[in-house]
Protein backbone atom coordinates (compact mmCIF):
# COMPACT_ATOMS: atom_id res chain seq x y z
CA UNK A 1 0.00 0.00 0.00
CA UNK A 2 3.29 2.29 0.67
CA UNK A 3 1.92 5.79 0.61
CA UNK A 4 -1.48 4.75 2.43
CA UNK A 5 0.47 2.31 4.50
CA UNK A 6 0.51 5.08 6.81
CA UNK A 7 -3.37 6.32 6.80
CA UNK A 8 -4.58 2.86 7.45
CA UNK A 9 -2.16 2.72 11.00
CA UNK A 10 -3.84 5.88 11.48
CA UNK A 11 -7.41 4.71 10.69
CA UNK A 12 -7.27 1.38 12.82
CA UNK A 13 -6.31 3.71 15.71
CA UNK A 14 -9.06 6.02 15.08
CA UNK A 15 -11.34 3.17 15.39
CA UNK A 16 -9.34 1.58 18.59
CA UNK A 17 -10.06 4.85 20.85
CA UNK A 18 -13.22 4.09 20.73
CA UNK A 19 -15.00 2.52 23.85
CA UNK A 20 -17.15 0.42 21.31
CA UNK A 21 -14.51 -0.96 19.57
CA UNK A 22 -13.09 -3.10 22.86
CA UNK A 23 -15.35 -6.37 21.87
CA UNK A 24 -13.86 -6.65 18.76
CA UNK A 25 -10.18 -6.06 19.16
CA UNK A 26 -9.33 -10.22 19.78
CA UNK A 27 -10.95 -12.77 18.05
CA UNK A 28 -14.42 -14.24 19.03
CA UNK A 29 -14.13 -17.23 21.73
CA UNK A 30 -17.01 -18.76 21.13
CA UNK A 31 -16.20 -21.52 23.47
CA UNK A 32 -16.16 -19.72 26.33
CA UNK A 33 -19.29 -17.44 25.16
CA UNK A 34 -21.13 -21.15 24.71
CA UNK A 35 -21.56 -20.34 20.85
CA UNK A 36 -20.91 -23.48 19.30
CA UNK A 37 -22.71 -22.27 16.64
CA UNK A 38 -20.72 -19.53 15.39
CA UNK A 39 -18.22 -20.98 12.89
CA UNK A 40 -20.83 -22.78 11.79
CA UNK A 41 -22.61 -18.77 10.81
CA UNK A 42 -19.45 -17.14 10.35
CA UNK A 43 -17.35 -18.44 7.66
CA UNK A 44 -14.93 -15.99 7.74
CA UNK A 45 -13.93 -14.41 11.19
CA UNK A 46 -12.37 -11.33 11.55
CA UNK A 47 -11.11 -8.57 14.47
CA UNK A 48 -9.14 -5.58 14.22
CA UNK A 49 -6.20 -7.26 16.34
CA UNK A 50 -5.60 -9.64 13.80
CA UNK A 51 -6.07 -6.72 11.17
CA UNK A 52 -3.46 -5.00 12.83
CA UNK A 53 -1.29 -7.86 13.10
CA UNK A 54 -1.26 -8.30 9.67
CA UNK A 55 -0.96 -4.34 8.66
CA UNK A 56 2.60 -4.56 10.79
CA UNK A 57 3.47 -7.24 8.58
CA UNK A 58 2.62 -5.92 5.71
CA UNK A 59 0.11 -8.52 4.63
CA UNK A 60 -1.99 -6.20 2.44
CA UNK A 61 -0.81 -5.38 -0.63
CA UNK A 62 -3.91 -3.54 -1.55
CA UNK A 63 -5.58 -1.16 0.16
CA UNK A 64 -9.69 -2.20 -0.96
CA UNK A 65 -8.24 -5.60 0.55
CA UNK A 66 -7.53 -4.18 4.30
CA UNK A 67 -10.91 -1.96 4.41
CA UNK A 68 -12.49 -5.30 2.90
CA UNK A 69 -11.10 -6.65 6.45
CA UNK A 70 -12.43 -3.75 9.03
CA UNK A 71 -16.05 -4.32 7.13
CA UNK A 72 -15.80 -7.99 7.68
CA UNK A 73 -15.60 -7.32 11.26
CA UNK A 74 -18.55 -5.46 11.29
CA UNK A 75 -20.48 -7.83 8.74
CA UNK A 76 -20.05 -10.68 10.75
CA UNK A 77 -21.36 -9.28 13.76
CA UNK A 78 -24.75 -7.63 12.28
CA UNK A 79 -24.77 -11.28 10.67
CA UNK A 80 -24.95 -13.27 13.83
CA UNK A 81 -26.36 -10.64 16.19
CA UNK A 82 -29.93 -9.62 16.54
CA UNK A 83 -30.35 -6.21 15.45
CA UNK A 84 -31.55 -5.11 18.52
CA UNK A 85 -28.57 -5.95 20.98
CA UNK A 86 -26.27 -4.08 22.26
CA UNK A 87 -23.20 -5.88 20.26
CA UNK A 88 -24.88 -5.01 17.01
CA UNK A 89 -25.43 -1.86 17.61
CA UNK A 90 -22.04 -0.82 18.37
CA UNK A 91 -21.23 -2.36 14.85
CA UNK A 92 -23.17 -0.28 13.31
CA UNK A 93 -21.84 2.66 14.95
CA UNK A 94 -18.40 1.90 14.35
CA UNK A 95 -19.38 0.66 10.92
CA UNK A 96 -20.85 4.67 10.29
CA UNK A 97 -17.23 5.84 12.46
CA UNK A 98 -15.04 4.08 9.47
CA UNK A 99 -17.21 5.34 6.61
CA UNK A 100 -16.76 8.82 8.17
CA UNK A 101 -13.06 8.24 8.91
CA UNK A 102 -12.37 6.83 4.85
CA UNK A 103 -13.65 9.82 3.70
CA UNK A 104 -11.68 11.92 5.95
CA UNK A 105 -8.63 10.05 5.18
CA UNK A 106 -9.11 9.58 1.49
CA UNK A 107 -8.96 5.75 2.12
CA UNK A 108 -11.80 3.49 -0.27
CA UNK A 109 -14.87 2.93 1.49
CA UNK A 110 -16.31 -0.84 0.44
CA UNK A 111 -20.04 -1.30 0.21
CA UNK A 112 -20.99 -3.66 3.44
CA UNK A 113 -22.39 -7.13 2.69
CA UNK A 114 -20.87 -8.31 -0.27
CA UNK A 115 -23.57 -11.03 -0.63
CA UNK A 116 -26.39 -7.76 -0.64
CA UNK A 117 -27.47 -8.86 -4.95
CA UNK A 118 -28.02 -12.96 -3.42
CA UNK A 119 -30.46 -11.31 -1.00
CA UNK A 120 -31.81 -9.42 -2.72
CA UNK A 121 -32.55 -12.16 -5.39
CA UNK A 122 -33.59 -14.04 -2.74
CA UNK A 123 -35.85 -11.23 -1.42
CA UNK A 124 -37.37 -11.27 -4.73
CA UNK A 125 -38.15 -15.01 -5.09
CA UNK A 126 -40.28 -14.78 -2.36
CA UNK A 127 -42.49 -12.12 -3.02
CA UNK A 128 -44.41 -14.68 -4.97
CA UNK A 129 -45.02 -16.57 -1.86
CA UNK A 130 -48.03 -15.12 0.02
CA UNK A 131 -48.42 -14.62 3.66
CA UNK A 132 -50.23 -17.02 4.72
CA UNK A 133 -47.78 -19.97 3.32
CA UNK A 134 -45.13 -18.35 4.84
CA UNK A 135 -47.43 -18.16 7.98
CA UNK A 136 -48.71 -21.75 7.29
CA UNK A 137 -44.51 -22.59 7.19
CA UNK A 138 -43.57 -20.54 10.37
CA UNK A 139 -46.59 -22.89 12.51
CA UNK A 140 -45.24 -26.35 10.97
CA UNK A 141 -41.29 -25.49 11.47
CA UNK A 142 -42.34 -25.02 15.62
CA UNK A 143 -44.12 -28.18 16.04
CA UNK A 144 -41.79 -30.45 13.75
CA UNK A 145 -39.62 -32.96 16.14
CA UNK A 146 -36.16 -31.85 17.12
CA UNK A 147 -34.14 -34.39 14.03
CA UNK A 148 -36.12 -32.60 11.46
CA UNK A 149 -35.81 -29.16 13.27
CA UNK A 150 -31.58 -29.59 12.91
CA UNK A 151 -33.00 -31.45 8.95
CA UNK A 152 -34.21 -27.55 8.35
CA UNK A 153 -31.29 -25.69 9.94
CA UNK A 154 -29.15 -27.58 7.66
CA UNK A 155 -30.49 -27.28 4.84
CA UNK A 156 -30.96 -22.89 5.41
CA UNK A 157 -26.97 -23.21 6.48
CA UNK A 158 -26.54 -24.68 2.93
CA UNK A 159 -28.69 -23.08 0.52
CA UNK A 160 -29.31 -19.25 2.63
CA UNK A 161 -26.85 -18.76 5.04
CA UNK A 162 -27.55 -14.73 5.30
CA UNK A 163 -31.33 -15.51 6.44
CA UNK A 164 -30.09 -17.46 9.71
CA UNK A 165 -29.52 -15.34 12.80
CA UNK A 166 -28.51 -16.63 16.48
CA UNK A 167 -31.07 -14.93 18.93
CA UNK A 168 -29.63 -17.35 22.08
CA UNK A 169 -27.34 -19.60 23.43
CA UNK A 170 -29.74 -22.95 21.29
CA UNK A 171 -32.40 -20.47 19.48
CA UNK A 172 -32.09 -19.40 15.66
CA UNK A 173 -34.22 -17.24 13.65
CA UNK A 174 -34.71 -18.30 9.84
CA UNK A 175 -36.04 -14.80 8.05
CA UNK A 176 -38.51 -16.43 5.60
CA UNK A 177 -38.45 -13.21 3.79
CA UNK A 178 -34.66 -13.71 2.41
CA UNK A 179 -34.30 -17.26 1.90
CA UNK A 180 -34.68 -17.86 -1.65
CA UNK A 181 -37.55 -19.43 -2.59
CA UNK A 182 -35.94 -22.86 -4.17
CA UNK A 183 -34.88 -23.27 -0.02
CA UNK A 184 -38.69 -22.68 0.61
CA UNK A 185 -39.57 -25.16 -1.23
CA UNK A 186 -37.11 -27.80 0.06
CA UNK A 187 -38.35 -26.71 3.74
CA UNK A 188 -42.33 -26.92 2.34
CA UNK A 189 -41.18 -30.63 1.00
CA UNK A 190 -39.81 -31.75 4.45
CA UNK A 191 -42.46 -30.56 6.96
CA UNK A 192 -45.05 -32.44 4.44
CA UNK A 193 -43.36 -35.03 4.71
CA UNK A 194 -43.54 -35.01 8.60
CA UNK A 195 -46.69 -34.37 8.68
CA UNK A 196 -47.39 -37.53 6.42
CA UNK A 197 -45.46 -39.88 8.55
CA UNK A 198 -46.95 -38.91 11.64
CA UNK A 199 -50.63 -39.62 10.10
CA UNK A 200 -51.73 -42.55 11.46
CA UNK A 201 -52.18 -45.71 9.12
CA UNK A 202 -55.32 -46.38 7.35
CA UNK A 203 -56.91 -49.51 8.09
CA UNK A 204 -57.74 -51.90 4.46
CA UNK A 205 -61.19 -52.37 4.15
CA UNK A 206 -62.63 -55.58 4.77
CA UNK A 207 -64.54 -57.14 1.53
Amino acid sequence: MESQEAKAHQLLGLLELHEESQEFLIPVDFESLGIPTYPTIIKNPMDLGTIKKRLKSHHYTKTQDFIADIQLVWDNCKKFNEAGTEIYQQAVFLEKQTRRYCAKLRLPMLNSNKNSSKNETGAEDMKNVSFEEKWKMTEAVRKVKHDVLEKIVDVVKEKSPDSMEILEKDKIKIKLDVITRETFNILQEIVEGEREEGLPQKRPKKA
